[in-house]
């Protein structure tokens, strides 16, 4: 098997802790070579202090670590969309193990990378959740699906909502004017 670089949520720096199961808030990400188990941690104290967007965050790290798999327990929509934009693969409900367990696992190909988030994430949407319909122009806001542009729309990609590209909380165009998001 080929080496591949992984990025594991974890409670600690070594690889005898264990696997923490929220992504976006786990203490740190320990970046695992899966050939050699040669590794480094990568702390993320500052996402567990947001109040908001703490699994892009989190997801911009792991893709500026050169991870190619994710390992966690749970991912939520935005955090998802942003780890496939960056092109990094995700295996989800892993824990209850240490982090050398988790990489033998992946190692054995017992972990299936997902195609959906398993977590609703804070905003309580799922992931093909629908805004409600407004008049063209309305600027609907959460749109649907998301883009591979990073920054604009829902959460970190394009998305359309109703009134034009993304609206809403997180930036983009709604209805001809900009949209003012937090992201």
């Amino acid at each position: 098997m080929e080496s591949v670089k992984i990025a594991i949520s974890t409670n600690g720096p070594t690889l005898e802790d264990t696997v923490n199961p929220r992504f976006g808030r786990a203490p740190g990400f320990l970046i695992v070579d899966s050939q050699s188990l040669e590794f480094s941690y990568l702390d993320n104290g500052l996402s567990q202090t947001m109040s908001q967007g703490a699994g892009i965050q989190a997801a911009q790290n792991v893709a500026g670590s050169g991870a190619q798999v994710v390992l966690t327990g749970y991912v939520g929509p935005k955090a998802f969309t942003a780890l496939e934009a960056a092109h990094v693969q995700i295996g989800q409900d892993v824990e209850n193990m240490t982090v050398r367990q988790a990489v033998e696992e992946f190692n054995k190909g017992n972990i299936t990378i997902a195609s959906s988030p398993n977590s609703q994430g804070k905003s309580g949407m799922s992931a093909t959740a629908q805004a409600p319909q407004q008049p063209q122009g309305a600027g609907a806001g959460a749109g649907r699906g998301a883009g591979a542009g990073m920054g604009a729309g829902r959460g970190m990609g394009g998305g359309r909502g109703q009134g034009g590209q993304g609206g809403g909380r997180c930036g983009g165009q709604g209805g001809g004017r900009r949209g003012g998001g937090r992201f």
